[in-house]
């Protein structure tokens, strides 16, 4: 029988997806394509195939016991693995490729793999456990963990530019990355936070418990970060992008503005990597740093970073940097996986990550007991616990100028003022005053150190 074949529209209608998508997965060789009639057209046998493997619980063969994969970063082959969901430790690198495009400490100074790190690595990028709905999202999918979704699209990232190339697969990155390529749910706001998960989606990898979703807009990609309990801190993080634009330069922060999607407060953040990068949180320097000389945690952090071929002045700076906003701010979440680092694949450069996700911060999740007593405690972190102790291990001071702060609590108050959980009478007072003392203790300990250093 002659092979039948549908337009890409009709595909596209079959699918649920768009022609461009359509398109794509024509162009990587998942979906079987042929010129009929002068018109480019795909296999109706090979839309079928991919609409069982959408849809079924359980149904792909990337999931399935024993399979076959190349880690790859963009186009290096950096490993060879083997995936089984119901091992203890699902991956098992078969053989090291490219040592020095392993993700950062998941082999030895020898190039050997270390099963747990690797492992542990996959894990964290993928959803956590404690998103809402995750774990009914994968019983829905069959998947027999979290970490098992993003198998069954091969991997990608928009945090990264590593991928899954199963054995029988000769998929081009060109085609399949979503730095260049749509990817479903890329224009919608709207809808399930969970939507498209386990689809060919970068929602497969995003890591952190509040709801997220990314997206295409004016061709550049979005990160959509929901609220919990709170509508708190999708407004923080407008506070803290208007206290970067005050005092910091614009590459020492990712921007984030309010955004609209479905019900509830939502703020959206540009993807600060180019597509030929990947971002390393500081967890994995802090592992790998053993013996290295230093005052402090800090300051082996940074000396290590120059070891790996950063510009240890500027990691310097830019750390201070943070730590001082976050003392601002009184930031509670601060940790060591999101702040960190950026690493070219071609050439390996290092360099560190634009300052992002602060939105645990001016006492969003003060009970109103602690509210009422005027408890403006907060835990420091990375290098805490203790605010001052953080704020002690800065060594770089002359950027901060307190001049550039004159109004700025207004200004925070001002965007807090939309925000239900922050606006109530006796928080929003609560907030001011201690945003006010934060301004003026952090400014009187930075004129110290600035004559000091």
């Amino acid at each position: 029988m002659a092979e039948r074949y549908l337009t890409m529209g009709e595909a596209a209608k079959t699918l649920g997806l768009t022609k461009a998508r359509i398109s794509q997965l024509a162009s990587a060789g998942i979906l079987d394509a042929a010129m009929v009639d002068g018109r480019k057209k795909v296999a109706s046998a090979s839309v079928g195939r991919y609409a069982a493997q959408r849809r079924t619980p359980g149904r792909s063969s990337l999931a399935s016991q024993g399979a076959l994969f190349t880690l790859m970063s963009a186009n290096y082959e950096v490993a060879r693995l083997s995936y089984e969901s119901d091992r203890e430790y699902p991956f098992a690198v078969k053989e090291v490729l490219d040592p020095e495009r392993m993700p950062l400490g998941t082999v030895t100074g020898g190039g050997q793999i270390k099963k747990r790190e690797f492992n542990d690595w996959w894990e964290h990028r993928s959803i956590p456990d404690t998103r809402p709905m995750i774990l009914a999202k994968a019983a829905e999918l069959g998947a027999s963990s979290v970490s098992d979704i993003p198998v069954r699209s091969y991997g990608l990232s928009l945090s990264d530019c590593y991928w899954l190339l199963p054995d029988d697969a000769s998929f081009d990155w060109a085609n399949l990355n979503y730095f260049e390529n749509e990817f479903d749910g890329a224009g919608a706001a709207e809808g399930a936070w969970l939507a498209n998960v386990g689809l060919n989606s970068p929602d497969n990898t995003s890591e952190g418990e509040l709801p997220k979703r990314w997206i295409i807009k004016d061709g550049k990609r979005f990160l959509l970060k929901g609220s919990g309990s709170d509508d708190q801190r999708p407004y923080n993080e407008c506070v803290a992008t208007a206290l970067y634009r005050r005092l910091l330069q614009v590459d020492d922060y990712v921007p984030y503005e309010l955004a609209v999607a479905g019900s509830g407060a939502v703020c959206a953040c540009p993807d600060f990597l180019n597509g030929r990068e990947e971002y390393i949180p500081a967890i994995y320097l802090k592992q790998g740093m053993g013996n290295v000389r230093g005052s402090s945690t800090y300051d082996r952090l940074c000396r290590f970073a120059g070891r790996l071929g950063a510009d240890e002045e500027a990691v310097r700076e830019s750390i201070c940097k943070m730590l001082v906003c976050d003392s601002l701010l009184a930031n509670a979440g601060r940790h060591w996986r999101n702040f960190g680092f950026v690493r070219n694949v071609d050439t390996l450069e290092l360099r560190i990550a634009p300052i992002f996700d602060t939105g645990n911060c001016l006492w969003y999740s003060k009970t109103l007991q602690e509210v009422a007593a005027g408890d403006w405690t907060f835990l420091a972190r990375p290098f805490g616990p203790e605010p001052e102790r953080q704020l002690a291990v800065v060594d770089r001071a002359v950027w901060f100028d307190p001049r550039l702060l004159d109004g700025f609590v207004d200004q925070a108050m001002d965007i807090l003022g939309d925000s239900v959980h922050a606006s109530a009478p006796e928080r929003w007072a609560f907030i001011k005053e201690g945003l006010s003392r934060r301004v003026s203790d952090v400014s009187a300990v930075m004129r110290v150190l600035a004559m000091q250093r």
